[in-house]
């Protein structure tokens, strides 16, 4: 039996800022993505830009000097892009750039609110994860003992969960787990060759899923769950079927990029069905915004166009977005309204995950004693009451937002989450 630290590992968590809870209300305010430009054209940098969903405009705010990108993560107000050879913090209220740090070979990127967790791959031979500042980027530690390249990321309860395919030519797939806290190895396991090529990571009713990207010539999609031991319960493959990047999750579904659409798998009947057609150009990234049950997929040919593309869940072309030549890296940005959005005075806590499916974790972010919590829903109905926990089972609730309000010694805390 391989036990791995899975804890009760779940979606990556994004831990949000702390606001008032009446009349509230949760909404995207913009669509984050990061473009690669030409790449023969060493004079043709990266750039970020944004797409206002009122308005269906899009406004390039920043560049990074660089040819690639790789990942874009949103927390708290800030976007931080993993591009090439540097990962750049930019403040997406104000566009303005506010950190940067040299990170040759980043891959992706993941928080638990308070630290940034970035995965590694060539041209480095070493320090696959690395653990920064999510304030100022400046590196924290190094893990030392994973193996070899690194990509996608879960966190939960201080316990990264790292996919580790290894350089080109790798034929097995390994998974570490990683104490934060401690910036240690806590362990990493070879599952084998049906695992070669293992790239992200989905969680849903107590059960982990890898999917393994399909090798350059091969046909076969293959995607395998795991108990929170680290047991494998199955493993399944898809033929005639090309998986490439992860799309996001909505409640049940995990879209991914497949045969050049989107395909959603269903993670409780282990079913993959089409949702988007094939693209005429390659897709470069996608994502799902769950608040609007939207798909938003940019496709390219690397060196000339591209175009962005905007989807229901069902299938069906909603609209289209300028998206430049080659954006390969997009992000939801989640946003509360009350007229104005206030943080919490002391700043005093974030949940996690984020959006959640069985449970909620609060950490503090000061010397906060909680007594008493309440979950509100967003029609003001309380449904749920509770004494001091840091863990709240939120299995029974609908999908949807809403609203924690936690009480101390002459003191109160709020913040939203999305149940999935």
């Amino acid at each position: 039996m391989k036990k791995i630290y899975f804890l009760s590992l779940m979606v990556l968590a994004i831990a949000l800022s702390a606001f008032r809870a009446d009349a509230q209300t949760n909404y995207t305010k913009q669509i984050i993505f990061v473009n690669g430009g030409d790449f023969g054209n060493a004079d043709d940098y990266v750039t970020v830009a944004s797409y206002d969903l009122e308005t269906q405009t899009t406004n390039e705010f920043a560049t990074i000097y660089t040819q690639s990108v790789q990942d874009v993560i949103i927390n708290d107000g800030y976007a931080y892009v993993a591009a090439q050879d540097s990962i750049v913090k930019l403040n997406i209220d104000t566009y303005e750039k506010v950190a940067s740090v040299a990170a040759s070979g980043i891959n992706q990127l993941a928080t638990d609110g308070n630290v940034l967790i970035a995965s590694f791959w060539y041209p480095v031979t070493e320090n696959f994860v690395r653990i920064f500042s999510l304030d100022d980027l400046t590196l924290i530690s190094n893990i030392e003992g994973v193996s070899g390249e690194a990509a996608g990321i879960l966190i939960n309860d201080g316990v990264a969960l790292v996919a580790v395919p290894g350089g080109w030519g790798s034929t097995t797939g390994k998974i570490a787990a990683i104490d934060i806290a401690e910036n240690t190895l806590l362990s990493e396991d070879d599952y084998g060759d049906f695992y070669a090529g293992i790239g992200y990571f989905a969680y849903y009713n107590d059960i982990i899923f890898s999917f393994m990207k399909t090798a350059w010539g091969d046909s076969t999609a293959k995607v395998a769950s795991f108990d929170n031991e680290g047991n494998v319960l199955a493993e399944t493959t898809f033929t005639n079927a090309v998986l490439a990047n992860g799309t996001g999750q909505f409640q049940d579904k995990y879209y991914v990029e497949l045969n050049n659409g989107i395909a959603a798998y269903d993670m409780n009947s282990d079913e993959m069905n089409m949702i988007v057609d094939p693209q005429a150009a390659s897709i470069a990234a996608s994502t799902i915004d769950t608040l609007n049950n939207m798909i938003y997929l940019t496709t390219s040919d690397f060196f000339s166009s591209g175009d962005g593309f905007i989807y229901d869940l069902g299938g069906t072309q909603t609209g289209l977005f300028d998206a430049g030549i080659s954006a390969q890296a997009i992000a939801v940005d989640y946003r509360l309204n009350s007229g104005t959005d206030r943080i919490s005075e002391e700043g005093m806590i974030s949940l996690f995950p984020n959006p959640a499916t069985d449970f909620i974790r609060i950490k503090t972010k000061t010397r906060f004693n909680i007594q008493r919590i309440n979950i509100v829903d967003v029609m003001g109905s309380i449904v749920y009451q509770g004494d001091a926990s840091d863990r709240i089972d939120i299995s029974n609730l609908d999908p949807g937002v809403y609203f924690i309000n936690i009480m101390g010694n002459n003191s109160r805390a709020s913040s939203r989450f999305i149940k999935n």
